[in-house]
C-alpha cells in the first residue's frame, strides 16, 4: 500500500488532535462529576491511555488487524517494532490506538464516583485486547491490507468509527451501569436525585477540546490528505452545532433547568458522534439534520434510563451508544449511493447497517456482562458505601484535598469540645475562607462564653447548683458573699443549712433540706421569699428563683439567690409614701397607662406602646376603650372603663389581676391581666387611674407545656414516676384513712435489653411506644399506666378486687407476650414479669409499698419470668430461693443466648507409642453479660438444683461433636474427647437419642468419643448406669470412671460397671511425691485397673516430680496445669457452622 509521507504526517497530526479528547473526556468528567472523587476521575483517564496503548500495541493491533484466516492467525503486528516499520504504518497504529483509547475512556464517565479504580481497569484490559480489535477487525480489517473485514465486506459503512468506537464504548458502559448499580442516593424512591458537578466551566472546556479533537477523529478517517477533509471538516462542526443548539432548546423547555448547561454540552457531543459515520458521504444541511436528530435520540435515551433507574453519571451511554446508532443508520438515510463502491438501494445499504449495529450489541454487551457478572464474585465492582461517601479520591488513592483536611479538623474540636482550638487556614482558596471565618466563629463564641463565666463569677447575686438530695454541688463568688462561706466550705453540704428555720413558715410541710429541690421540682419557680442564715447564725432575707434544666447527665438543678435585706429595708420605708408612688412603683416593670378621671389617655410606657401598637403622642386623649378593646374570657366586649370605676375596684382585691383578651391596633392578639388602681390627690379625691398589663400569652403556653411535662414521660405520654408515686401516695393514704382496697402493679420487660443491644435505642424507644399504646386500652377509666424509667411500667387499679385485677395483669402479660416488634427486618418477641401489691390499711408507706411491689416483680423473674406474682408477706420462699433461682435463671438465659463455651485440658499418654491421636477433656466456661468467664463451680449446683444439667450436658455435646466432625472434615485428623456426663443425664432416652443423632449428623467415629462419669454418679444407682453404659458402647464409644477413689465401695462397684478408663481421684495426686500411702494407693488402683484390662488417668499433676512417679508406677495417662492449662476450643480450630 503506498502512502506518501504527507498522508502518514496527516494522519500523525489526526491522532495529535484525537490524543486533545483524551484531554476532553478528563475535563468532561471531573466538571460534570463531585470535587471529592476528582482526582479518581482524572486518573482513571489518563491511565486508561496506557493501559490501552500498552495492550493495543501488544496483541490488540495484530487481532484487528492481521490477515486471519480459518484455521490460523496472523501475528506479524503482535508486539511490533514500529521503529522499523514504514512511516505511513507506524502511523496508522498510533491512529488507531487513538482511537482504542477513546472507546475505553468512554465506561469512565459512565460508572464514575462509584466503581473500583482496578475493575475499570480490567474493562479497559476487555476493550483493548478482545472487543475493539475483533469488532474492529470486522469493519476495518482492509483499512491496512487486502483482506476486509466480514462487515465490511458486506458493505457495512462506517467512515470513523459511530459504531465501531463509540456504540462499542456505550454498549460496555451499559452492561457495567445496569451490574455496578447507581451511586448511593442518586434515586430515592424511585425519582432520580440531581447530583450536580463540581465544575462546569471545565466541562464545557472539555466539550471545546472534545470539537477540536473530533476535527482529527474524522478528518483522519480519510488516511490520506485529499480533497474532501476540508467538508468532513466542515460536516463535523456543523453536525455538533446543530446537536448543541437542539439540546439547549429541549433543556430549555423543561420545567427545570438544572441540567442545561450538561444537556447542551452532551447535545453536542452527540451530534458530533452521530456525523461520525458518514461525515464523508453526506451532505452539509444532512449533516446538520443528523446532529441535531442525535441531540434528540440522545435526550430521549436519557430520560429512559432515569425512567429505568439507570445512573449514568455523565449521559455516556445516550451520547454515545444511542447517537452512534443513530448515525450509523443516518448513513443510509442520507448518504450519496453513488459514492457507493457497490450498486446498493437503500433499503438494503440499511439492512447492511442494521447487521453491523446488531453484531456489535449482540457481542459487546453480553460479553461485558458475563464478565463483570462472574468478576462480582471475585471481588467488589464498587466502592463501599463509606468510600463513596468520603470520595474516591481519598478512599481509592488517599488524595486529601483541603476540605476534607478542614472537616477532619472540625470533628476532632467536636470530639475535645476545645473551643480554643484553630482549624488550619490555607490563604488565598475559598476553603480557606471557610476555614479563617470558621476561627472567627469559634473565637466569638468562645469570648462569649468566658463573658458569660466572668460575669455569673463577678455577678453580685449567688448561684447555686445542687442534686436531687439538696446537696450543693457549686457556687459562685455571689453566693460566698451572701452567705459569708467559702465555695469549698458549701459544696457537699446539705442546702438545707444555708436556710433558718423561720423559712418554715413559707413552706410548713417540707423540710429544709428538701425545700430548694421542692422548689425546682414544681411549676413555680419563683421567685420566693426565704430566711438564710450566715455564719454569724444571723437571719435575713432572701429572694430565690429556682431551675430544674435536663441534661445528658440528668436534671441539674440550680437557685439564683438575691440579698434583699436592702430592699426590704427600702420597702418599709416606701411603704410610708404616697399611694401614687406605691402604685407606680408596682406597675413600672409593666405595661402602665394612666388616664384621667374621664378615662382619656394621659401615659403610655414602652410596654404599654409595644403592647398596645400605639404611639404615645398618637394615644394621648384617646379614650382607654378606643385604645384597648378588649374581651373576657366568654369573648364578649368588654369597657376598659367599666374597670376603672369605684364600684368595680371596691369589690375586687386591690393586688388582683383580671384576664382579658386583647387586640391591638396591628391586629394581633394577646392573653393580658389588667389590674386598675385608682390615684388620689393629696385630699384623697380621685384624679384619675393607673393600669397595668402584663402579657400573659407566652406563659400560659409555657405554663401548660411545663404542667404537661411535670406529670407525663416525654417518650411515651404515660404519666410519669413523680406522678405515678403523687398519686400512690393518695391512695394509699385513702386506704389507710377509707379501707378502701387497691392493687399496685409493677412490670418489667422480659428481653428488652436483647432489642436494645441488637437494633440500638432507637429501637428500644419505638417498642416502648407501641407496648404503651397496646395496654393502655386494657385497663378501665379509673386506673393509671405510668412508665416508671427504663423497660419498667406501673399500673394502679383502683378500687379493685384482687380476683379482677388478678385478671387485668394476665390480660396485661398476654398482650406483652402476644406482642410482635419488627425493626429492620427482625421481629422479637418480649415477656413481663408482673409484682402485684395489695393496697390496703396495713399496707405501708409508699417506700414499702413500692419496695414490696419491686420483690414481686423479682420473685415473678426467678420463677421464670413472664408471669403474675402476688407479694404476700409470710413468702419466705423469696429469701430462700433469691440466691438460686438468680443463677438459675442466668444458666438458662445463657442456654438461650449462646453464652456457654467450650473449653478442652490436653490428656497425655505415658507411652509414645500413642501420641499420634490427641486426647483432650472437654470443659464447660459460662460468658457473663460484662464477658467474664465463669468457671463451672460457680453455676453447676444452681444447675443441679433446678434440673438444667441435661439441658448444658446436651448443649455440651452438639457443639463437642460438630468441632470434631469438622476437624475430620478439614484436616482429616481424628481427635479423641472425654465429655462429662452429669448424673442426671444418666439413663435418660432423649440424652441417648442427641448422641446418636448427633455421632449420625457430623459422622464422627465413635471410638473417638468417651463419657466421663463420676464414681458418685454410677454407683447411686448402678444397675441403671450400667444398661447406660452398654447401650452407647455398642456404639462404639467408651467411658471412663471419674474421681475413682473417692468412694468407700469403689472396687466392689467397679466389676458392675463396663467402663474403660479409670481416672484416679485428684486427692491422690495433688500430694504424691510427699505422701507414701497416696503412692501406694495410686499404684493400687493402677494394678486393679489394669488386671481388668482398664486404661488408667492420673489428673491434677502439677509439677514434674509428680509425673516422674506415675510413670515409675504405670499410669498410663497424665493430665494436669503442668501439662496444660485448659483453653477455648476454638483455639485449635473454629467450628464453621457451630449448632447452638
Amino acid at each position: 500500500m503506498d502512502k506518501s509521507a504527507l498522508d502518514a504526517l496527516w494522519i500523525m497530526i489526526g491522532a495529535v488532535l484525537v490524543l486533545m479528547m483524551q484531554g476532553g473526556f478528563l475535563c468532561l468528567e471531573s466538571g460534570l462529576t463531585r470535587s471529592k472523587n476528582a482526582i479518581n476521575v482524572a486518573l482513571k483517564n489518563a491511565f486508561d491511555l496506557i493501559v490501552a496503548a500498552l495492550l493495543f500495541w501488544l496483541l490488540g493491533f495484530t487481532f484487528m488487524f492481521g490477515q486471519h484466516d480459518a484455521w490460523s492467525l496472523d501475528m506479524r503486528w503482535l508486539a511490533a517494532d514500529f521503529s522499523d516499520e514504514s512511516l505511513w504504518h507506524a502511523s496508522f497504529f498510533l491512529f488507531q490506538l487513538t482511537f482504542c483509547a477513546t472507546a475505553a475512556t468512554i465506561v469512565s464517565g459512565a460508572i464514575a464516583e462509584r466503581s473500583r479504580f482496578r475493575v475499570y481497569v480490567l474493562i479497559t484490559a476487555l476493550i483493548s485486547l478482545i472487543l475493539y480489535p475483533t469488532f474492529g477487525h470486522w469493519a476495518w480489517s482492509g483499512a491496512i491490507n487486502s483482506s476486509p473485514g466480514w462487515l465490511e465486506a458486506l458493505g457495512f459503512t462506517d467512515f470513523a468509527g459511530s459504531t465501531v468506537v463509540h456504540s462499542l464504548g456505550g454498549w460496555v458502559a451499559l452492561a457495567a451501569v445496569i451490574v455496578i448499580g447507581p451511586r448511593t442516593g442518586r434515586f430515592v424512591q424511585g425519582k432520580p436525585q440531581e447530583i450536580p458537578g463540581s465544575n462546569l466551566p471545565l466541562a464545557i472546556l472539555g466539550m471545546l477540546f472534545f470539537m477540536i479533537g473530533w476535527i482529527g477523529f474524522n478528518g483522519g478517517s480519510t488516511l490520506e490528505f485529499n480533497e474532501h477533509i476540508a467538508g468532513i471538516v466542515v460536516n463535523t462542526i456543523i453536525s455538533a452545532s446543530a446537536g448543541g443548539m437542539m439540546a439547549m432548546i429541549l433543556s430549555n423547555a423543561e420545567k427545570e433547568k438544572v441540567r442545561s448547561t450538561s444537556l447542551t454540552i452532551n447535545g453536542t457531543l452527540a451530534g458530533l458522534v452521530a456525523i461520525t459515520a458518514g461525515c464523508h458521504l453526506v451532505s452539509t444541511p444532512h449533516a446538520a439534520l443528523i446532529g441535531a436528530i442525535g441531540a434528540l435520540v440522545m435526550f430521549t435515551t436519557d430520560r429512559l434510563m432515569l425512567r429505568y433507574q439507570l445512573d449514568d453519571a455523565i449521559s455516556a451511554v445516550p451520547v454515545h451508544l444511542a447517537a452512534g446508532i443513530w448515525g450509523t443508520l443516518a448513513v443510509a438515510l442520507f448518504g450519496h449511493l453513488d459514492a457507493l463502491s457497490e450498486p446498493f438501494s437503500r433499503i438494503e445499504w440499511m439492512g447492511i447497517q442494521l447487521i453491523g449495529i446488531l453484531v456489535c450489541g449482540l457481542f459487546v454487551f453480553p460479553s461485558t456482562y458475563v464478565l463483570l457478572i462472574l468478576l462480582k464474585h471475585f471481588t467488589p465492582l464498587r466502592v463501599s458505601l463509606e468510600a463513596e461517601h468520603q470520595g474516591l479520591n481519598f478512599s481509592e488513592h488517599g488524595a486529601r484535598t483541603e476540605l476534607s483536611e478542614l472537616l477532619s479538623s472540625m470533628q476532632e474540636q467536636e470530639r475535645t469540645g476545645d473551643l480554643k482550638q484553630r482549624v488550619p487556614v490555607e490563604p488565598f482558596t475559598e476553603v480557606g475562607q471557610i476555614a479563617a471565618q470558621y476561627n472567627r466563629v469559634m473565637s466569638n463564641l468562645n469570648r462569649m462564653i468566658m463573658r458569660t463565666r466572668l460575669i455569673v463569677r463577678d455577678m453580685q447575686d449567688g448561684i447555686i447548683t445542687f442534686s436531687d438530695k439538696g446537696i450543693i454541688t457549686s457556687a459562685n463568688p455571689g453566693a460566698e458573699v451572701i452567705f459569708g462561706r467559702s465555695a469549698q466550705a458549701m459544696v457537699g453540704t446539705p442546702s438545707g443549712l444555708l436556710l433558718h428555720e423561720d423559712s418554715h413558715q413559707f413552706f410548713p410541710a417540707t423540710h429544709l433540706n428538701n425545700l430548694f429541690v421542692m422548689l425546682a421540682s414544681s411549676t413555680d419557680e419563683g421567685p420566693h421569699e426565704l430566711v438564710a442564715i450566715k455564719d454569724t447564725s444571723l437571719p435575713f432575707p432572701i429572694e430565690v428563683t429556682t431551675s430544674a434544666s435536663p441534661t445528658e447527665e440528668g436534671i441539674q438543678y440550680s437557685a439564683l439567690i438575691r440579698d434583699i435585706s436592702e430592699r426590704k429595708r427600702m420597702e418599709a420605708r416606701l411603704h410610708r409614701h404616697s399611694e401614687l408612688a406605691q402604685v407606680t412603683l408596682e406597675a413600672i416593670t409593666e405595661a402602665v397607662i394612666t388616664c384621667d378621671a374621664q378615662k382619656n389617655t394621659v401615659y403610655l410606657n414602652p410596654m404599654a406602646c409595644t403592647l398596645l401598637g400605639w404611639d404615645a403622642q398618637a394615644a394621648f386623649g384617646l379614650p382607654i376603650d378606643t385604645l384597648m378593646p378588649i374581651q373576657g374570657s366568654e369573648g364578649d366586649r368588654v369597657l376598659l372603663s367599666s374597670l376603672c370605676s369605684d364600684t368595680h375596684f371596691n369589690n375586687t382585691s386591690h393586688s388582683s389581676y383580671t384576664y382579658f383578651k386583647l387586640k391591638n391596633k396591628q391586629g394581633k392578639t394577646a392573653e393580658v391581666q389588667i389590674k386598675c388602681s385608682p390615684l388620689f390627690d393629696a385630699q384623697k379625691k380621685s384624679m384619675g387611674w393607673v393600669i397595668a398589663l402584663q402579657d400573659m400569652t407566652q406563659n400560659n403556653r409555657l405554663q401548660e407545656m411545663l404542667t404537661f411535662q411535670a406529670v407525663h414521660d416525654t417518650l411515651t405520654g404515660l404519666i410519669n414516676r413523680r406522678e405515678f408515686e403523687r398519686r400512690l401516695e393518695s391512695l394509699i393514704l385513702e386506704a389507710q384513712t377509707q379501707e378502701a382496697e387497691h392493687l399496685l402493679c409493677y412490670l418489667d420487660l422480659d428481653q428488652f435489653k436483647l432489642v436494645n443491644d441488637t437494633c440500638g435505642h432507637r429501637a428500644g424507644d419505638a417498642l416502648l411506644k407501641q407496648l404503651s399504646s397496646l395496654l393502655k386500652p386494657i385497663l378501665r377509666q379509673s386506673d393509671t399506666l405510668a412508665r416508671l424509667g427504663g423497660d419498667e411500667f406501673g399500673v394502679l387499679l383502683s378500687y379493685c378486687p384482687l380476683a379482677k385485677g388478678m385478671q387485668i395483669a394476665e390480660q396485661l402479660r398476654r398482650t406483652v407476650t402476644n406482642f410482635r416488634f419488627s425493626w429492620d427486618g427482625q421481629v422479637f418477641s418480649v415477656g413481663v414479669s408482673i409484682g402485684m401489691v395489695i393496697i390496703s390499711t396495713d399496707c405501708g408507706s409508699l417506700d414499702e409499698v413500692l419496695s414490696h411491689a419491686d420483690t414481686a416483680c423479682y420473685a415473678a423473674k426467678d420463677l421464670g419470668r413472664n408471669r403474675v406474682h402476688l407479694f404476700e408477706f409470710d413468702d419466705q420462699e423469696l429469701h430462700f430461693r433469691r440466691g438460686q433461682i438468680q443463677w438459675a435463671s442466668r444458666i438458662q438465659s445463657a442456654l438461650d443466648r449462646d453464652k456457654f463455651r467450650l473449653y478442652f485440658q490436653t490428656i497425655v499418654p505415658f507411652d509414645t507409642a500413642h501420641l499420634g491421636i490427641p486426647h483432650y477433656e472437654i470443659l464447660t466456661r459460662l460468658v457473663d453479660e460484662e464477658g467474664e468467664v465463669i468457671p463451672p463451680g460457680a453455676f453447676i449446683p444452681a444447675a443441679e438444683r433446678f434440673g438444667l444439667m441435661p439441658k448444658i450436658d446436651q448443649w455440651v455435646i452438639r457443639n463437642t461433636l460438630a468441632w470434631m466432625g469438622d476437624q475430620l472434615k478439614r484436616n482429616q485428623q481424628p481427635v479423641f474427647c472425654a465429655i462429662n456426663l452429669s448424673g442426671a443425664s444418666i439413663g435418660r432416652q432423649d440424652c441417648l437419642n442427641v448422641i446418636r443423632d448427633q455421632i449420625r449428623k457430623h459422622a464422627v467415629p465413635a471410638q473417638y468419643i468417651c463419657f466421663e462419669i463420676t464414681e458418685t454418679a454410677a454407683i447411686a444407682d448402678p444397675s441403671n448406669a450400667a444398661a447406660f453404659i452398654e447401650e452407647l458402647k455398642s456404639l462404639g464409644c467408651q467411658f471412663a470412671l471419674d474421681d475413682f477413689g473417692s468412694g468407700l465401695s469403689s472396687f466392689g462397684y467397679l466389676k458392675q460397671l463396663p467402663v474403660n478408663y479409670l481416672k484416679i481421684d485428684g486427692i491422690f495426686i495433688q500430694d504424691l511425691p510427699n505422701n507414701p500411702i497416696d503412692q501406694a494407693m495410686v499404684a493400687s488402683i493402677n494394678n486393679i485397673g489394669h488386671l481388668m484390662g482398664l486404661k488408667t488417668i492420673a489428673e491434677c499433676v502439677e509439677d514434674a516430680e509428680t509425673l516422674a512417679i506415675l510413670a515409675r508406677i504405670g499410669v498410663d495417662y497424665a493430665q494436669g496445669f503442668y501439662l496444660s492449662r485448659p483453653e477455648p476450643l476454638e483455639s485449635i480450630g473454629g467450628v464453621r457452622v457451630m449448632p447452638r
